[in-house]
């Protein structure tokens, strides 16, 4: 938006904060498209086998579910969305974001104009403490008659406060974080096994998480994990090169740099941060903390967190083509 036009955004927020109706007929279309959406994203194989890791590493714990029945959308009322923004949409540890040319004194003028009426009488509620459950036989969910096998794997990774972090993120893009990755390298490259695999290291309020996943054509589905546990092996035992250090290093500076290159991006990665609890400084610190890494680092990094062994793995595809060819790796439970 154009800096003029402040004043006008922060009197929609304004009302969307502290006077939101929750009118029935919107709150019912809604309520539709949502039940929709549920219905389409559970038929998706990559939904089911995300379900089915998170089911599989959290238990009991709320991260375990990934979407809600399409039930409980559908006993949603106004009145219970309206007492849940009075408990929930709080003033209290909010914070606002502005990138742009505005003057700074005007904007808190304009800001505190706005939402100076805005208040709340409710308390913030915290996730519940992460813990994973024990590593188990690779769990193999039966979709008869599929083309492809979706592998997801998943374990713990350091969160965005532990000094591991850099170190784990290199690690993660030399393994499959990109595309010049080693899994990309073996089993799109090389073998032909699948498009994009890859890995990540995810951050959520209660625990952060390391991720590999691939989509694989069915006959291929046990060599393709066979070979995706390989590198992780490789990773985790063997040291990287430095050329493959510098380049995932240069990567992540690069592709962070251009997403906070906007007034856009960088407005969403300092909300991001902010909602996470870090300071706005903590984006300069990481990335110091980037360039510092050195090939112990990575290695010891690798091997303490990117391990098979310590990954909960599962199979989404046809169980009678796939069982047996993942049965000679290991144990299997469906």
């Amino acid at each position: 938006m154009l800096p003029s036009g402040l004043p006008a955004v922060l009197g929609v927020l304004a009302e969307l904060l502290g006077r939101a109706t929750y009118p029935a007929d919107q709150v019912a279309a809604e309520k539709a498209r949502v039940a929709e959406r549920i219905a389409i994203a559970r038929s998706q194989p990559g939904v089911v086998a995300r379900t089915a890791l998170a089911t599989r590493r959290y238990g009991s714990h709320p991260y375990a579910v990934q979407l809600p029945e399409t039930e409980q959308v559908a006993a949603i009322t106004p009145a219970a969305l309206r007492k849940l923004h009075r408990e929930r949409v709080l003033p209290a540890g909010s914070t606002l974001v502005l990138v742009g040319d505005v003057d700074p004194v005007a904007a808190t003028d304009a800001v505190a104009a706005a939402l100076g009426g805005w208040a709340g009488s409710g308390t913030a509620v915290d996730a519940p403490l992460l813990v994973e459950a024990p590593v188990g036989p690779l769990l193999l969910v039966d979709r008869p008659g599929a083309v492809q096998s979706n592998l997801r794997l998943g374990g713990p990774a350091p969160g965005r406060r532990d000094p591991e972090l850099p170190a784990v993120r290199l690690a993660s893009m030399v393994y499959g974080g990109y595309f010049s990755s080693r899994l990309v390298e073996n089993i799109r490259e090389r073998r032909g096994y699948t498009y994009s695999p890859r890995s990540s290291v995810d951050h959520l309020q209660a625990g952060s998480s390391f991720l590999v996943d691939a989509d694989v054509a069915t006959g291929v589905t046990g060599p393709a994990l066979l070979e995706t546990v390989y590198e992780l092996g490789r990773i985790a035992l063997v040291p990287m090169t430095e050329a493959e250090l510098n380049a995932a290093r240069r990567y992540i500076l690069g592709t962070t740099a251009l997403a906070t290159a906007t007034h856009a991006g960088l407005a969403s990665t300092l909300s991001a941060l902010i909602g996470s609890g870090l300071p706005a400084d903590w984006l300069a610190e990481h990335q110091a903390a980037l360039a510092a890494v050195t090939l112990d680092d990575v290695t010891a990094a690798a091997r303490r967190w990117l391990h098979p062994a310590g990954l909960t793995a599962v199979v989404v595809g046809d169980a009678d083509a796939t069982a047996d060819q993942l049965a000679a790796l290991g144990p299997v439970q469906r």
